[in-house]
């Protein structure tokens, strides 16, 4: 759920008027994703009084949604000792990737407040390559022996879990640190408390080594539908763990990423500020001025508008077809509603598949070749049937068998042009920098309705004679 607009509208007029009491308490009610929310969308320095003016428990939660370079952008200005307390309570991996956005001089400053362990941690953590597991893991987690009792674990939970980031699994490790065995939450409280863990936990589990790619990691971790899943080294030593959150995180940056790069329209950078651009303007469409949504609504209405007008030329053009056979008429929402549910297919099987890397822009000919080819078969398909049912319904009665031979060819063609139209024009448009979801379905519109309707008429006039 987004911010309700009459909210924002009194925490941007606190803002204005300086009534930091009033900003502190409509702050106090929103949750963390409206706080965050309502951050992107303003200037530097209104971003560092919103953040400033919340409790120190919300800093901390608004920090885990907000990316790094929003974080760096409210802290950088900040002394030193006011972003060593933030960062010695965040999560080992939101900090790490937070110090990494510091300049180096700064970034040495905030590491000598911290305590040697600290430090170590987040050498470590900062040591693994980018796009790596390790880059994403978390230190965070909890750990127990296989000689204890159930009780014992769930008391060791109790006093540890303030300073976890989840203890919804527990990973049993022997002397060396290497894991041999998961036990969840649910196991413990409901187990016979004098149980042992040896008894308790499974040694089949699911795991992922430090060095292996992040983004197989979070798809591997989405379809065991685990909440976390442990990470090893190549001793089996267990060294770090990859949430939930974390791993969407990946898996959401990764499908715009490869939908960017594959489309060549930006680089890193870009895509980085692409991406908040896009929650800014997701946001003002749903709220805020009704003028933006009208004003980026409309510039692709036209485009529907002028090709209707265009249509409407074609059915103009051929008016004395229409005249001498009237019945041709019939058959027009047949054609234009066929091509245009073949083409929405097409242009969404395109936007899915680029999204989810199955698309290779590089091969983008070859990928249209295969969908025409897929349109050439079903437009014969529903050319046959639609001639047929022309010829039976409408033809035979008036005695204009021709008009079902029309409808069929008009059909066999409409439907392989609609599926050209459905990759080729989105992949226009995102190589030209513009968003092909809601440009790409006008501009299909158009194309296929001149094209199926002319065609339709034309084989109407000559195959009858007019």
């Amino acid at each position: 759920m987004t911010l309700d607009n009459s909210l924002k509208t009194q925490l941007m007029n606190a803002l204005k008027a300086g009534e930091t009491s009033l900003l502190v308490r409509l702050l106090a009610e929103l949750s963390p994703a409206h706080v965050a929310e309502f951050i992107l969308e303003l200037e530097t320095q209104n971003k560092v009084r919103v953040f400033k003016s919340l409790e120190n428990d919300a800093q901390l939660q608004v920090l885990r949604i907000l990316d790094e370079d929003i974080e760096y952008e409210i802290l950088s200005t900040q002394p030193v000792s006011y972003i060593y307390a933030l960062v010695e309570k965040m999560p080992h991996d939101k900090r790490v990737d937070l110090l990494k956005s510091f300049p180096e001089n700064k970034r040495k400053e905030i590491m000598k407040e911290l305590a040697q362990t600290e430090r170590e941690d987040i050498l470590k953590l900062s040591s693994y390559s980018e796009g790596t597991t390790g880059a994403i893991m978390t230190t965070d987690y909890a750990v127990i022996t296989a000689e204890i009792t159930a009780e014992q674990a769930l008391e060791q939970l109790r006093l540890e879990a303030p300073e976890k980031e989840t203890i919804y699994y527990a990973y049993v490790i022997d002397a060396q640190r290497r894991l041999i065995g998961t036990v969840s939450l649910r196991q413990l409280i409901t187990a016979d408390k004098q149980l042992k863990i040896s008894e308790l936990m499974s040694a089949d589990f699911v795991s992922v080594f430090a060095d292996e790619p992040a983004e197989k990691t979070a798809r591997m971790l989405k379809e065991a539908d685990l909440l976390a899943i442990p990470v090893l080294d190549r001793k089996s030593r267990i060294t770090g763990i990859v949430t939930f959150d974390d791993a969407m995180q990946v898996i959401e940056e990764e499908t715009s990423e490869t939908m960017f790069q594959k489309a060549g329209i930006a680089g890193r950078s870009d895509r980085d500020k692409e991406r908040e651009k896009d929650l800014v303007n997701s946001s003002k469409l749903l709220k805020g001025s009704i003028w933006y949504p009208i004003r980026l609504r409309m510039m692709f209405l036209f485009v529907t508008l002028a090709g209707g007008f265009l249509v409407g030329g074609v059915i103009d053009y051929f008016e004395d077809v229409l005249e001498a056979v009237l019945v041709a008429a019939v058959f027009i929402p047949v054609l234009m509603d066929m091509g245009g549910n073949v083409g929405t297919q097409s242009s969404t099987i395109f936007a899915r598949g680029l999204a989810l890397g199955h698309i290779d822009t590089s091969r983008i000919f070859g990928h249209i070749g295969r969908e025409v080819s897929i349109g050439a078969i079903m437009g014969l398909a529903l050319g046959l049937i639609g001639g047929i049912v022309a010829w039976y319904w409408q033809g035979m009665p008036n005695g204009i068998p021709e008009i079902g031979l029309a409808v069929g060819i008009g059909l066999a063609v409409v439907v392989p042009v609609a599926t050209l139209l459905g990759f080729l024009l989105p992949y226009i448009l995102l190589k030209l920098g513009f968003d092909h979801a809601p440009g790409a379905d006008p501009f299909i519109t158009t194309i296929k309705d001149f094209t199926g309707l002319g065609l339709y008429f034309y084989l109407v006039a000559t195959l009858i004679g007019v």
